[in-house]
């Protein structure tokens, strides 16, 4: 009896050990208006819109990238995935940015004001995790994320 109890032990501490140390990622979606005409776009384009590195969309039209609020999951994940930076990097890089008069892309504070603000915002660009899309908005991609489990 003994033995059966500290097996069943031993094997809920390691599930609770890989539980915690496992972070779970999900895919993400580069999402844009649903009426979204500005040509195509790439992983990269889609950092230089978020970093200012460009401006614009194919089409010459001026983008208006978003973001989630800070220390959300999503955007963390976003950062790492496509900006290929940490959240300390990132805001160093707009304290530098701010220096010569630009100001980072608004940030959007849930799933929810990230969907209404695409598609109230006709040249808006932003992302999600892919469970959460809905019809009110199109998607550009997505973007695979594998957790190093």
């Amino acid at each position: 009896m003994f033995n059966k109890i500290r097996k069943l032990i031993n094997i809920l501490a390691t599930s609770i050990l890989l539980a915690a140390s496992t972070t779970v990622f999900a895919d993400i979606a580069i999402i844009v208006h649903p009426d979204y005409q500005g040509g195509e776009l790439d992983q990269e384009m889609v950092k230089q819109l978020f970093l200012y590195e460009t401006k614009s969309f194919p089409s010459g039209h001026k983008a208006k990238p978003a973001n989630h609020a800070e220390g959300s999951p999503t955007r963390k994940t976003f950062f790492e995935y496509v900006l290929g930076m940490s959240e300390k990097q990132h805001k160093r890089f707009w304290k530098r940015k701010k220096s010569t008069g630009k100001t980072p892309p608004v940030e959007l504070d849930s799933n929810a004001a990230v969907l209404k603000w695409v598609t109230d915002t006709p040249l808006g660009i932003t992302y999600i995790n892919k469970d959460k899309v809905d019809d009110s908005v199109k998607v550009l991609f997505t973007i695979a994320v594998f957790d190093d489990l």
